[in-house]
């Protein structure tokens, strides 16, 4: 039995057919002020912790990484609290139930990207948002990559004239100097490879949270 064609998407278009939109997946972006004083004390942090202690490896291919806990510094206070009050708006947006529960910055870090350098996709387990803020971004350093959180799709993927939010698989967000860009924990990313001359330095976070403490618990 042949396959019965179906081709009319200008009646489809005229029929008031318009979907319902579920499992949306929230990314957030801003520039914060003042990034350019900012950025230059964090680069000194940055030249600091690469003297003084060894890189780790989690994602990143190549390149530098701190140690994740670099947010218990006294010389991070100010872009811990400039991330903290920016997620507690992200997490209300999402309904975060703040009445009984409050967020905690689990871990932060520092990445320093050579020529070639890249991270592979990952996710970030054990927490509910994630960012990267950016630091150095030298032309062609490596963007932020993120992939379609429902790998179901991949079966059969349908033919499209141009891509929109509604279709597509991937999605990119060019690392400026100043950007901070917050998403959920469980989605996959990657950072491009180096394609510059020069070190790209960027900071990450994760942040969890707790059960607020009954305050009439002990009588």
């Amino acid at each position: 039995m042949a396959e019965e064609a179906t081709s009319e998407p200008a009646e489809i278009e005229n029929a008031g057919f318009t979907p319902e939109v579920w499992f949306h997946t929230p990314v957030w972006s801003r520039r914060i002020v003042e990034y350019e004083r900012i950025n230059k004390d964090l680069l000194d942090v940055v030249e600091r912790l690469e003297r003084d202690t060894e890189s780790i490896t989690r994602s990143n291919v190549g390149g530098w990484h701190s140690h994740d806990q670099i947010h218990r510094r006294d010389d991070m206070a100010e872009i811990r609290r400039i991330i903290g009050k920016s997620c507690v708006g992200c997490a209300a947006f999402m309904e975060f139930d703040f009445d009984h529960f409050e967020l905690v910055i689990k871990e932060m870090w520092l990445n320093k990207n050579g020529p070639g350098d890249f991270n592979k996709a990952h996710i970030h387990p054990n927490a509910i948002l994630s960012g990267a803020y950016y630091i150095r971004t030298p032309e062609n350093s490596g963007n932020i990559e993120f992939y379609d959180p429902v790998p179901a799709r991949l079966m059969n993927v349908y033919p499209v004239k141009a891509q929109k939010r509604i279709n597509a698989q991937a999605a990119e967000y060019r690392a400026r100097e100043g950007l901070l860009v917050i998403f959920p924990s469980w989605l996959q990313h990657a950072v491009q490879p180096n394609q510059s001359d020069e070190f790209r330095v960027s900071l990450s976070f994760n942040v969890s949270f707790r059960a607020i403490r009954n305050k009439n618990a002990d009588g």
